[in-house]
């Protein structure tokens, strides 16, 4: 009996429940904006149908041509026919003087249609005040050479455009919150005439500081991603298709990159850093007089902007060979600074990688010690178990990009101790890398890392496969070409080096004549070149 009522109540609670739900799911409007994005709301054939990320950004970045390089844009307003695009400064205003003459401009939009002076579109560019004196040198992220090229308190600008045509304006978000966030990065690059790209970053992207004060032009993003000419001004996005910053120039080439050497640091500003202007959609107002006191002297990642802009122009500095300029001695203060940094958040795994990458720097630029490699080790050791998810944890984010600063500590202590256990240092690098592989493996860069651990261990066929590896991914990269020749010359196969070397030289030569002879990419390539050449010489190729 008692058996029985039990399943009689168990059926009446559950058909309750079930006419509940039904009642629920018939209240619902999927028209309204509450409820659309409702699971059961979203095959409704009265839901809007989800825009591609891809799609919207293509159809808000613009192509612009002037007086030099050209550029690109991102529209993020409309006010009647009137759109404005938010672009860097360096691409459509003048160094000397704030007003610009738009008829040297002309704005393409995604539908293949110029607006330039002599349509009726109007062009009108807004420009940012220009820093003079040492007001313009004032900043301690900056590099004497970047201050002078972006006069600015801020790279940003606004060209405006008249048309009676119906374009998208760009979603905004308020911040990038996390780390690991990979971001597209959009524009038109020379290389394409004229064609649009969106490139993916690789690996994570710093959190930016709070304050545009602890950044060099408002420079406060950075990511890996195969930016190049023509990019700058374009911008960078989300994973769901938001604008979250504008992308400015590549921060470091290749071969001054020391750790994390993956390709090239890109480096974009941050849209809070935009809004915090007067009126950001006129630049030429400014920010308010008191901005500069907003430093944000306990903010992590202002202690994190800091040490990576020291850690770039501190290998400018040593490139120019700077005689008043001492690692030892620069350094203190931003080690001082990190340390600080620790004790206000001891859970930032990016505190102690850029800690090793000061002793990393220490090592190479300075006074050679083992100390230095003894601490880096130590740091990245740490970060990595910051970084590193445990079993339960959430991996998505973690991508080993720590274990390609660990490898090279291992190969640079390989070097240092140069004796018969230097195999050992080497074999550990070529571990390490293969952790960084195992989850990207389509990372280019450590697959040359890989190839120079391999060959310094003695391994050539390793390490010859390594760059076939990287050059399938990287077909027009002339430095991994340049390497197997490198290795193929001391296997003592001199005719095969010399087809490897031909291949890259074509290559730097396709490369020059699509961007140009000047700028970063170019440097690269020159660079490259003189690596090869002692080698060609002596084998006559």
């Amino acid at each position: 009996m008692n058996i029985n009522c039990l399943i009689k109540n168990f059926f009446i609670l559950f058909f309750s429940i079930l006419n509940l739900y039904s009642l629920k799911t018939y209240a619902i409007n999927c028209g309204s904006p509450v409820h659309k994005n409702k699971a059961i709301c979203r095959s409704k054939s009265n839901v809007e149908p989800i825009i591609n990320p891809k799609e919207l950004i293509e159809k808000v970045t613009v192509l612009i041509e002037g007086n030099g390089n050209p550029g690109s844009g991102v529209i993020i307003n409309k006010e009647n026919n009137l759109y404005s695009i938010l672009t860097s400064a360096h691409v459509v205003c003048s160094r000397r003087n704030q007003s610009v003459d738009t008829e040297e401009y002309a704005v393409k939009t995604f539908d293949g249609v110029w607006h330039d002076s002599y349509d009726n579109s109007n062009l009108n560019v807004k420009c940012p005040p220009i820093l003079t004196g040492q007001e313009k040198m004032s900043s301690k992220f900056c590099s004497a050479a970047v201050s002078k090229a972006y006069p600015w308190p801020i790279d940003i600008a606004i060209l405006e455009f008249k048309s009676n045509k119906e374009y998208e304006v760009a979603k905004k978000s308020s911040s990038i919150k996390k780390l690991g966030k990979d971001v597209y990065i959009s524009g038109y690059p020379i290389s394409k005439d004229g064609k649009l790209v969106i490139r993916e970053s690789q690996g994570t992207v710093d959190v930016p500081p709070s304050s545009i004060n602890q950044t060099c032009k408002g420079y406060g993003l950075r990511y890996i991603a195969q930016t190049e000419v023509g990019m700058d001004g374009g911008g960078v996005w989300s994973k769901n298709g938001r604008l979250v910053g504008i992308h400015g120039y590549r921060e470091v080439s290749r071969e001054d990159d020391i750790a994390l050497n993956r390709g090239s640091y890109g480096s974009g500003i941050h849209v809070p850093y935009w809004k915090e202007m007067i009126d950001p959609l006129n630049p030429s107002k400014g920010f308010t007089e008191d901005f500069e006191k907003k430093d944000g002297k306990d903010d992590v990642y202002g202690i994190i902007s800091k040490a990576k802009a020291f850690i770039n122009v501190a290998r400018s500095e040593k490139i120019n060979n700077n005689p008043n300029f001492i690692i030892e001695e620069a350094s203190t203060s931003i080690l001082e600074d990190l340390k600080r940094a620790e004790k206000i958040d001891s859970k930032q795994p990016l505190v102690p990688a850029l800690l090793a990458q000061i002793y990393i720097r220490r090592y190479e630029d300075g006074s050679k010690q083992k100390v230095y490699l003894t601490n880096a080790l130590k740091n990245i050791n740490k970060a990595i178990l910051l970084q590193k998810p445990n079993w339960l944890g959430p991996k998505a984010s973690y991508d080993g990009s720590f274990e390609a600063i660990r490898a090279y500590v291992h190969f640079l202590y390989g070097q240092h101790i140069n004796n018969q256990d230097s195999i050992l240092s080497y074999r550990y690098a070529i571990k390490n890398i293969d952790a960084r592989l195992s989850l990207k493996p389509n990372d280019v860069e450590s697959w040359k890392d890989k190839a120079n651990y391999h060959f310094y261990a003695k391994e050539l066929g390793n390490a010859y496969a390594s760059l076939i590896k990287a050059s399938k991914l990287a077909p027009k990269d002339p430095s991994i070409f340049i390497d197997m020749g490198f290795i193929l010359v001391e296997n003592k196969e001199y005719i095969k080096a010399c087809e490897d070397f031909k291949r890259a030289k074509n290559l730097i030569n396709e490369g020059i004549t699509r961007q140009g002879s000047q700028g970063s990419f170019a440097k690269d390539y020159k660079q490259q070149k003189k690596r090869m050449k002692p080698f060609t010489d002596a084998l006559g190729c």
